[in-house]
């Protein structure tokens, strides 16, 4: 995307930052499952340019933030402070660069997924994605929010977007514990470096899933000030 694209979204919607911000950081998240079905494969050469694709996608992340943050205070003028829509590109900001750490770690170390946990490896990660294609939900309906001044239907409507966030959030929890346990039962015959770092794989997956949700939940609270 070019910047001056970028700046006519500006210009066009207070939100249009987060929304553009918002799809860079799905759409890492979406090459992370793809990094990992090469990691499952042994596709150690598409593993690396999955990686290379992770990279160029968190640099545009940071790209649309630093001119997010140059640009806001020329056009911006309602009543949510600058603050906040700052802070939700922060969160947002948080998850490509955690795609990006844990696709760093795993291939840096050619890491191996037991076979015994793939399935459930994979769900948890999905749940990943669905969590972040809920918060993209949420931003894209911010604008509409705002426009009808947080009230009405477009709250009940945001209401039911952050009470499906926490449904997913509620499962990819109990997916993780799945995950944990299998993964507690294998790990003797494991060398123990590797499963301290498929922890903590895991950890920042689960990172990534909060990092999603908390996007939504300030957009929530925003709404309710």
């Amino acid at each position: 995307m070019k910047s001056t694209g970028f700046s006519d979204v500006i210009r066009k919607s207070p939100f249009g930052p987060i929304k553009v911000h918002m799809e860079v950081s799905t759409r890492s998240v979406e090459e992370l499952i793809q990094f990992i079905q090469y990691v499952i494969k042994k596709d150690w050469t598409g593993a690396t340019q999955s990686r290379k694709n992770i990279s160029e996608l968190e640099n545009k992340a940071d790209e649309l933030k630093a001119e997010t943050r140059s640009l806001l205070p020329k056009s911006i003028f309602f009543a949510v402070p600058r603050e906040d829509i700052l802070d939700l590109i922060r969160l947002a900001d948080d998850i490509p660069n955690t795609v990006k750490d844990i696709s760093g770690l795993m291939i840096g170390r050619q890491m191996q997924i037991p076979e015994v946990i793939h399935k459930s490896f994979s769900n948890f990660l999905n749940e990943a994605l669905e969590i972040t294609l809920a918060a993209g939900e949420a931003v894209d309906y911010f604008d509409e929010l705002f426009q009808f001044s947080f009230g009405g239907k477009a709250a009940e409507k945001m209401e039911t977007l952050i009470e499906k966030l926490d449904i997913l959030e509620n499962t990819n929890d109990q997916t993780e514990i799945t995950l944990r346990g299998e993964l507690f039962k294998i790990e003797k015959d494991l060398p123990p470096v590797d499963v301290m770092f498929l922890y903590d794989v895991i950890n920042k997956i689960g990172e990534l899933s909060d990092r999603a949700e908390q996007v939504g939940h300030r957009i929530s609270l925003i709404a309710s000030r």
